[in-house]
């Protein structure tokens, strides 16, 4: 899309520098998770009392669940059926290389913004990791419409049908939308999960769940937060 069909506060994530400082963020302290992400979410869970399904559809199985509360982290209207029209978003295509060589750019993240330039941007993984090795692990990212929701398009028709569905979603007994397809909102990863810390307290001071019926259970995407 042009910038111009965008909604003004997309440029509110693009920083803005009067100084050499080329990071994207400038908080104070940065840090990802010891053994990387994926480690951590087995780790998460790795318990008796949670069951992970993989290439599940949740419309196939949602008359089969039985739970006190969900917490539903797939696409709002995806869940309601599309009832009132998708909600658009902008998906990636990831290309990903090893080169012959230790080392591609000086940083881990270089972002693309030229409309010459097909990709977005390109990650070399080892600037992450401070892994030592002769070859270089990559990954080019390329915008695309079709696939799987990556980002929520800011436009104000898009924002009024999101409405419509969050009208529904506030109507629904039993079941919270969280996450950035849930509340068709972009998030970082703080934010994230300090949306998911902030709704785990919610429903701790409600009370527990009656006894017998599942305390939880939520719908992991991995297409989103």
């Amino acid at each position: 899309l042009d910038p111009s069909q965008l909604d003004k506060s997309v440029t509110s994530r693009i920083p803005t520098r009067t100084n050499e400082d080329d990071r994207y963020f400038t908080d104070s302290f940065q840090a990802m998770p010891l053994d990387g992400y994926t480690r951590m979410f087995e780790n998460m869970l790795d318990h008796p009392r949670i069951d992970v399904l993989l290439d599940t559809d949740f419309a196939q199985v949602r008359e089969q669940l039985s739970y006190a509360q969900l917490i539903y982290c797939g696409p709002v209207d995806e869940y309601f059926g599309f009832r009132l029209g998708r909600l658009p978003y902008r998906s990636l295509r990831f290309e990903h290389k090893t080169l012959q060589q230790p080392q591609l750019q000086a940083v881990a993240v270089v972002n693309y913004p030229d409309e010459a330039v097909p990709y977005t941007r390109i990650t070399e993984y080892k600037h992450l990791t401070g892994q030592q090795h002769p070859q270089t692990s990559i990954t080019y990212e390329y915008p695309c419409a079709e696939g799987d929701p990556y980002y929520p398009i800011p436009r104000a028709e898009n924002a009024a049908l999101y409405q419509r569905y969050k009208a529904l979603a506030d109507e629904t007994p039993g079941v919270t939308f969280l996450g950035r397809l849930g509340t068709y909102k972009y998030y970082n990863m703080d934010q994230v999960v300090g949306q998911a810390l902030a709704l785990y307290q919610r429903i701790e001071q409600a009370g527990a769940p009656v006894p017998g019926a599942t305390a939880a259970v939520e719908l992991l995407d991995e297409r989103g937060a």
